[in-house]
């Protein structure tokens, strides 16, 4: 099992590295783009079309990696004081849920992956097919299903506290 566990840190850090690459690529984009406007008074052809594609991508990225490390938004008022294993059931049933929604969005984008890819729809100034954008947020998308897996069989099986992330070896 820790191989497993080791496996999924792996995935994770590789989900973090990836998403925090889009995001450089778009901020380099923007910059790059301001400054041939204001500065060179030149068109960036394409960069805005790009960086929004490439956001979509990131904050799908980084929904998994904030899944598993619980770093979401959460409302905690009167779980703080419920007793232990009533915080470890809510945890479990909160990540059944959360990768019930992430399987059906998973499916659903898949869907939209394969219209998108059928229209051969491209973006307006440089003609960049679209649908390998969708695919690789897509791919951000089963990324979270798959660590949410992995944190409710961790729980089911090994009785860990889902609430927490796996400990370093």
């Amino acid at each position: 099992m820790r191989n497993i566990e080791a496996l999924i840190r792996r995935v994770v850090a590789f989900t973090d590295a990836a998403a925090a690459i889009f995001l450089i690529i778009i901020t380099v984009l923007t910059f790059t783009a301001v400054v041939m406007r204001y500065v060179l008074s030149l068109p960036f052809p394409g960069s805005f079309d790009v960086s929004r594609l490439l956001l979509g991508v990131a904050i799908f990225w980084g929904i998994a990696v904030g899944a598993y490390r619980r770093e979401h938004i959460s409302v905690d008022i009167l779980y703080q004081v419920m007793p232990r294993h009533i915080q470890r059931a809510m945890n479990l049933l909160g990540d059944v849920i959360f990768a019930g929604f992430m399987g059906l969005f998973a499916w659903m984008l898949l869907r939209q992956v394969e219209r998108v890819h059928a229209s051969g729809q491209t973006t307006f100034e440089l003609s960049i097919p679209i649908w390998p954008f969708h695919a690789v947020a897509w791919l951000g998308i089963v990324l979270c299903f798959v660590v949410l897996i992995a944190r409710i069989l961790r729980a089911l099986f090994l009785g860990t506290d889902s609430s927490q992330e796996p400990s370093q070896p």
